[in-house]
Parts: structure tokens; C-alpha cells; sequence
């Protein structure tokens, strides 16, 4: 056993460049070799064929594509058994085909695995798109899973588009209809990267959009706070519209304008599935998902919500991985913003510094914590204040600006009981889907070391939002 995973170890490291005429071992990072001027070529639409009728489909909406973004096509077709470069009559009669639309197109005749050699030429700075047929097979007596287009689309550093129905994309192409694109939507940044490049999407033509959340109820539920039994079919309504909301709001930032449809569903089983059977149900033309490429291991135990789709989707399946996405997600402009205050002078300055930023237009929610014990048996489930609870929730409508509604600015404050004041403070952000939350801290110096243990601390180690923390004014 230990002499079988010394093998394994040794198996998965780098080995030396081969030899010309041998079959190469896959390196996703081979750069692009310079023309003869020492220019890097532009980044193509890359292709594989082998030759059947669904990669002959996708090679037409491959070239379509090249057109519309002014880009070369790279034409691939890859063999375990004949040398590399070899001249091959079907490569050379698809690339005069495809030659006919007006495109460059160059062909490649590689020895290795097809998903292999796409994946190694599927580099951002050589390619832009990889554009694969939704069948293909792999040589036998390897043990694989699934189809060359996923398992190369599942690799790629660059989005993959897997096509099942290539007559509309075509169609679209040729601008004679809108797209219906469905981009499968977690709130996490691959999903966000595939919104971005439906995005760029609707820049080649008309898209109606559909922005899906298919979600599991106790996972919700503990992120909004809510309170009583758990139904079988799933969130309140309540929560349901505070789920579409947030999505609706994150959704509108990263694709930067244009209408587009949210739904939202919680979902005790199988989320691609749901998510492939919602696609189906609003007539996608196009399933768009992200994908945290996980490899290896760590695809057994994560699981791969990308694979299950381009398994179970009827229609065309683009991924994006995260790599496509440009840098970290920049904010969003600030529009709800929540202070959490203790009455103490802290506590208040973070309130008058959470006024300042509230532009016009937006909310402005105030929050403080009480233990349970301080809670009055009477208060009521809605979330509002019993007869102990009601002057503190005087207390908060006191620091509430003059004049607030004619500046156009919405105001709620909330009491609310939780015996850890960072939890309730972070779950009430949630509810309001706060844009900003500000909290004070007692540290004079205002600098991060003076929080140790504070409430203001592990509010900010643990949201997942934006936290301005305001020191306490010096004496």
C-alpha cells in the first residue's frame, strides 16, 4: 500500500518536456509562440473537431462567433495514434468550408487526447473562446468520466461554449432573434464571473436574460434569521422575496443595466438538476454557469454543480471559469446602509456617520441587540418591539434625522434580541440587505488591534458585506 501511494505521489509530478515526435503531457500554461516578428498573435476562437456531425455544427457557430468579435479561428483536431502535424484531407477540407465565411482559420493535427490538447491551448492570452460540440468520444482503456466537452470545459481557462441546439445560436448570430440566456446564480464569484460574461454577451446581440437561485432552505434560513419550524416546501414568503431582492440588487450590479428576470427556489434535492429543469421551463436557449475547477479530489468532494449541467441541461451550456472574471467584484454603489448602536457615544457616532453616507434615495436602518432575557414574553413574531422593548425603540427613532423624507431617504429601526449582539447585528444586515453596515468601536486609536474580543471585531471578521468601523471620539 504505502509503495501504491508513493506511485501516486510521484504520478502527479511535473515531468520533463518530451521529446519532438512524442506525445506531450498536458500544461494549461504553454504560452503562445511569437509570429515572426516577435508579436503575439491575437486571441482566437478555438475549436475541436472530429469530424461528426456535432462537431461540424460547432465549428459553424464557431465561426460565427470569430466574425462578430473580429477574431481568428483555430481549428483543433487531435489523435493519440497518428504523429503530430500529419496532414490529414478532412482537416483540410473543413478548414477551406470554414475559410468560405470570410474568417481566418488556421488548423492544428495534434497527437494526444482531444479534451487534453484543447485544455492546453485554451489559455487566455491564445485564446478567447472554446467552442466544442456536445458529443465526442475518448480513446478506450483509460478510465474517464464523462464526454470530451466536459471534461474539457470543466479545465478551460477560458469560457466553453458545449452546443446541443446550434441552430439558434446561429440564428442569433445572424441577428434574426433574441438569445434567451439562463445564468445559474449562487451569489459566489465564479457565479459572478458568468454573469460578466453574459454581460459582454448581450454586446454581440439581443439577450433576455434569466437569473436563477436554486438554494437550500436551512442554509437560508440561518443566513436571514428566521425563526419557527422549517416547512417542507421550502422559505416563507417572506424570505423568498428577501432572497430575490438580494439577487435581483447583485444581479442589476454586475451586469451594469438592461432588464433581465430573477427567480428564486429552494430546493431539498439535487441543485444542477432543478436548476438544468428551471433552464428547460423558461425555454433557454442558453444554460450560462460558473466553475470553481476543482480538480481531483477535491471534484469528489465538493461535487461539481458545472458537470451535473452540462450532463443533465437539454440546451446549449456555456461555463465560465473564475479566471474570466477581471479581478475581485468591485462594490456596488451604496444605497442601504445599517449603524448598530449601544446608545453609548460610540455607538451614536457610527449612527450619525451611517446619516452622512445614506444618499438620497436610499434607507437608512438602525439596529440594537438586547439579550433575550430583555425581551418582553409579549413581543410579537413580525419581529416588532413588546411593551419592554418599545422605548428602546423610541430610543432609536430619536437619532433618526431631521427632515429624512424630504431628502427622499427611507428610515426602520429595529430591535432586536439575540444573545451575541455581533450575530444579531450581521443577521438584521441580511434582512435589510444592507449595502454598508456601521459599527463602533471603543479603541481611541481607532486601530484594529484595539478591537480584540470586541463586537465590532467579529462583525467584521465575519460579514461577508462591507463594514466601516467608527472609532470612539477622543477626549
Amino acid at each position: 500500500m504505502r509503495r501504491k501511494i508513493r506511485a501516486a505521489f510521484r504520478s502527479r509530478r511535473p515531468a520533463p518536456a518530451a521529446a519532438p515526435g512524442r506525445l506531450r503531457c498536458m500544461n494549461p500554461t504553454t504560452p503562445p509562440a511569437p509570429d515572426a516578428k516577435g508579436a503575439t498573435a491575437p486571441a482566437a476562437v478555438l475549436c475541436g473537431t472530429d469530424f461528426s456531425p456535432a462537431a461540424t455544427a460547432a465549428a459553424g457557430i464557431a465561426v460565427a462567433f470569430a466574425r462578430r468579435l473580429e477574431a481568428p479561428l483555430v481549428l483543433l483536431h487531435a489523435e493519440t495514434r497518428t504523429a503530430a502535424n500529419a496532414p490529414d484531407d478532412r482537416l483540410e477540407r473543413e478548414v477551406a468550408r470554414l475559410r468560405g465565411t470570410g474568417v481566418e482559420v488556421r488548423a492544428e493535427h495534434v497527437r494526444g487526447l482531444p479534451d487534453e490538447q484543447l485544455v492546453i491551448r485554451a489559455q487566455p492570452e491564445r485564446s478567447r473562446l472554446l467552442v466544442v460540440g456536445a458529443l465526442g468520444g475518448r480513446t478506450a482503456g483509460r478510465w474517464v468520466l464523462g464526454s470530451v466537452a466536459e471534461r474539457a470545459a470543466e479545465r478551460a481557462a477560458v469560457p466553453t461554449l458545449v452546443t446541443r441546439a446550434p441552430e439558434v445560436l446561429a440564428a442569433w448570430l445572424r441577428g434574426e432573434r433574441p438569445l434567451r440566456v439562463f445564468v445559474a446564480f449562487d451569489f459566489s464569484r465564479s457565479a459572478e464571473a458568468a454573469l460578466a460574461w453574459v454581460r459582454e454577451l448581450r454586446a454581440l446581440g439581443p439577450c433576455t436574460v434569466i437569473t436563477g437561485f436554486v438554494f437550500w432552505p436551512p442554509e437560508q434560513r440561518a443566513r436571514l434569521g428566521g425563526s419557527g419550524p422549517l416547512r417542507l416546501e421550502g422559505s416563507s414568503a417572506e424570505e423568498l422575496a428577501m432572497i430575490q431582492r438580494d439577487l435581483r440588487a447583485r444581479a442589476a450590479e454586475v451586469l451594469g443595466g438592461g432588464d433581465f428576470e430573477v427567480r428564486a427556489e429552494s430546493n431539498w434535492g439535487r441543485q444542477d438538476v432543478r436548476i438544468a429543469e428551471m433552464a428547460y421551463e423558461c425555454g433557454a436557449d442558453l444554460l450560462v454557469t460558473g466553475s470553481h475547477q476543482y480538480h481531483g479530489f477535491e471534484r469528489l468532494w465538493h461535487g461539481s454543480v458545472s458537470r451535473g449541467l452540462l450532463h443533465h441541461a437539454a440546451m446549449n451550456v456555456a461555463v465560465v471559469p473564475l479566471a474570466a472574471g477581471a479581478g475581485p467584484a468591485l462594490p456596488g454603489p451604496v444605497r442601504r446602509v445599517l449603524a448598530a448602536t449601544d446608545f453609548s457615544a460610540t455607538g451614536d457616532r457610527a449612527v450619525a456617520r451611517a446619516i452622512a453616507l445614506v444618499p438620497r434615495g436610499g434607507v437608512l436602518h438602525l439596529v440594537h441587540v438586547v439579550p433575550p432575557h430583555a425581551a418582553s414574553a409579549e413581543t410579537s413574531t413580525a419581529g416588532g418591539p413588546g411593551r419592554e422593548l418599545a422605548p428602546l425603540a423610541a430610543r432609536l427613532r430619536a437619532l433618526l434625522p431631521e427632515g429624512a423624507e424630504a431628502r427622499g431617504i427611507a428610515t426602520n429601526v429595529e430591535v432586536v434580541t439575540h444573545r451575541d449582539p455581533a450575530s444579531g447585528i450581521l443577521l438584521a444586515a441580511e434582512r435589510a440587505g444592507a449595502d454598508l453596515i456601521c459599527v463602533g468601536t471603543h479603541g481611541g486609536s481607532g486601530r484594529f488591534d484595539t478591537l480584540l474580543g470586541s463586537v465590532a471585531q467579529e462583525v467584521v471578521a465575519k460579514s461577508h458585506r462591507p463594514v466601516l468601523v467608527v472609532p470612539s471620539p477622543r477626549e
